[in-house]
């Protein structure tokens, strides 16, 4: 069977007839042959392109590394499917830089090994992309505001209404006063905890690391969670070694302690114990929390970290939560280059181990900004 050359009308046809721009290197980087649609995207005419280096395509910013990066592939050559989680340009005639997937394929020819390139413009799903991650921006800063405003000031009346005498609030109004308190305290943290996680599939969370007293981060949270895990007969201790700095984001890390220790009491029995310890374990600082509860069957506890995943046992005794704790915790130990990691035993406990990272050797502790 004839086999068409590179120059023959059929193979122009063919390649004028591609949906896409499409430019054919050679393994010098020389472009040879583009279609019709390098014009219509880029505004190139072919008489332009053909004979110049490839690099005329790339972004100036970019250039100085493009040819080292043409090497790698014809080392290596293979199909390489357009992927929407790099972010590629291309330069217009104009100038511009047009965005862009790129898909490369390997052609054996008589003349040598060519590399076809086929770019395909994403400018308008782009512009559609960063108009959705404005609405949702929006969307989450007025769910943010609608929702926890209010909470905030239910919270805080009620506080208020607690601290009032025996004589203005009869025992009965004040068991009342705290069953509201303690269920819009629950709401607020689920508003939170949603909140984060709409960041987090946004993939806008950023921690802001600085040296930080994890020591004093395990104090502070302890103290604040007390009075819940007293409200829930469960003895909560602190066990905190003072450590050189680590390298954390304060409030990020008071987020995973809450939730850790929010899961700890809930699980818990009255008569239990949730101890929070700061330690050091193989050179590294850890942030542990350790409980004596109902604890996890052991196939269960590679799931835990699943979003919205309840443990059979906590749906069975309708414990209150909404199975985003855990996942929560993960995505932002990983934000700090850390890990965690959960060790349980049905009927006897578990055990969440953070560990994190030190700061730089000259960093020196510090608290909340």
């Amino acid at each position: 069977m004839h086999r068409p050359e590179l120059d023959s009308g059929l193979f122009r046809e063919l390649l004028d007839a591609a949906p896409d721009p499409t430019v054919i290197v050679d393994a010098d980087g020389t472009i040879v042959l583009v279609n019709r649609q390098v014009e219509r995207v880029l505004g190139h005419r072919r008489e332009e392109l053909v004979g110049q280096p490839v690099e005329v395509l790339v972004p100036m910013r970019f250039r100085a590394r493009h040819p080292q990066r043409r090497e790698d592939f014809l080392r290596h050559p293979s199909a390489r499917p357009m992927s929407s989680s790099l972010q590629l340009c291309a330069v217009h005639r104009d100038g511009r830089e047009v965005p862009v997937e790129i898909s490369l394929s390997p052609l054996e020819t008589a003349s040598g090994l060519l590399v076809s390139a086929a770019l395909r413009d994403i400018t308008e799903r782009r512009r559609m992309e960063a108009e959705a991650d404005r609405m949702r921006d929006e969307l989450i800063a007025t769910v943010s505001h609608e929702l926890r405003t209010p909470l905030t000031s239910v919270i805080g009346c009620s506080e208020l209404l607690a601290d009032l005498p025996e004589e203005e609030v009869g025992a009965r109004a004040r068991r009342l006063v705290e069953v509201i308190r303690r269920n819009a305290a629950r709401e607020l943290r689920l508003v939170d905890d949603l909140l984060t996680v709409a960041f987090l599939d946004g993939e806008r969370l950023r921690v802001q690391c600085a040296p930080t007293d994890l020591a004093a981060v395990a104090g502070h949270v302890a103290s604040d969670q007390a009075p819940a895990a007293r409200a829930a007969g469960v003895e909560l201790l602190l066990e905190a070694a003072q450590l050189p700095a680590v390298s954390g984001d304060h409030d990020r890390l008071v987020q995973v302690l809450e939730n850790l220790l929010t899961n700890a009491v809930k699980f818990t029995p009255a008569g239990g114990r949730v101890t929070v310890r700061v330690c050091e374990r193989g050179g590294d600082p850890v942030l542990e929390v350790s409980d004596t509860g109902v604890g996890v069957e052991p196939e269960e506890v590679p799931r835990l970290f699943e979003r919205l995943y309840r443990t059979p046992g906590a749906v069975a005794a309708q414990a209150p939560g909404a199975g985003l704790g855990l996942s929560i915790v993960q995505k932002l130990v990983a934000a700090h280059d850390g890990t965690v990691t959960v060790e349980s035993e049905r009927g006897r406990g578990t055990t969440v181990r953070v560990r994190l990272r030190y700061a730089g050797p000259d960093a020196s502790p510090a608290g909340p900004a």
